[in-house]
């Protein structure tokens, strides 16, 4: 067994401050958790050409886990059920160039990237199998 040790930090100004945040008050969470996986981790940095829906997640071979997606590419990157190229009701999740996030993962179904952009983008994961 191995361990990962986690941080989410999300802070925000009141919305009256000199730099306004979205709240009538200042905002503060700080999350810290370890996590027991494996050891086996799968960790790329994934080409994502416009005509294909690469998979980064195969149920059929890899169990419950932790997923963690950056995006490094220059426009919107789109995680998806399904292996159908612009099939934008199978995107459960986008994200903006340079953002990232970090999530559970059942292993029920695979994981595909789609983009939004022409030509060939870059996204970079790794997947921590739970143990």
């Amino acid at each position: 067994m191995a361990t990962v040790s986690t941080q989410i930090k999300i802070t925000s100004n009141a919305a009256t401050a000199t730099t306004p945040g979205p709240l009538t008050f200042a905002l503060s969470l700080d999350n810290t958790d370890s996590l027991t996986v494996d050891g086996r981790v799968i960790a790329e940095v994934e080409e994502v050409a416009a005509s294909g829906v690469p998979k980064i997640f195969d149920s059929s071979t890899t169990a419950e886990a932790y997923v963690y997606i950056n995006n490094i590419s220059d426009t919107n990157m789109f995680v998806t059920n399904s292996s159908g190229a612009g099939s934008a009701s199978d995107r459960f999740m986008m994200l903006k160039a340079g953002e990232a996030a970090f999530f559970p993962w059942a292993g029920s179904q695979d994981l595909h990237l789609d983009h939004g952009g022409a030509g060939t983008k870059k996204c970079e994961y790794f997947i921590f199998v739970q143990a």
